[in-house]
């Protein structure tokens, strides 16, 4: 932990890898746990975070965040607000607001979000499709009717 200002590196050697930033939860109030020994098949939508830790086999369609754990796994689409994959996804993933691949991520399908964060080391089979947020899409729909 750097002090002052200070970095903990050594001088000559490389800084340490970065290790991949899943946000701990718990079970917190608002936060569906499927927990790393559990095997979930049927979809699941909502209006809380969903934590992936086991194995959910169908499709995921909430209002707020998902993230996949590294050892957690969803075969299925998933949309949500933001999509955090730290695990395996073998489906389409669309996020309304951000979709983040971290280095142990592994997507076998389409990406969609208005900003994708791909890591080093992340592994990818599939489309990335930046598309536009809904409010600005709105925004320039409401400007060209003005135009008009």
């Amino acid at each position: 932990m750097p002090i002052f200002g200070k970095s903990d590196s050594v001088p000559g050697q490389p800084p340490a890898p970065e290790k991949p930033q899943v946000p701990p939860v718990t079970g917190s109030s608002g936060t569906t746990v499927i927990g790393p020994k559990a095997r979930v098949v049927g979809e699941i939508s909502g209006d809380e975070d969903i934590l992936v830790q086991g194995r959910l086999e169908g499709n995921v369609t909430v209002q707020r965040r998902v993230t996949v754990a590294p050892n957690g796994e969803i075969k299925g689409d998933v949309h949500a607000r933001s999509v955090i994959v730290g695990g395996r996804v073998h489906g389409e993933i669309r996020a309304d607001e951000k979709a983040e691949l971290q280095a142990s991520a592994s997507v076998q399908g389409n990406v969609n979000a208005p900003k994708v964060v791909i890591a080093e080391g992340a592994q990818l089979q599939g489309n990335v499709a930046m598309s536009t947020p809904a409010a600005a899409t709105l925004a320039q729909a409401k400007q060209k009717a003005e135009e008009k």
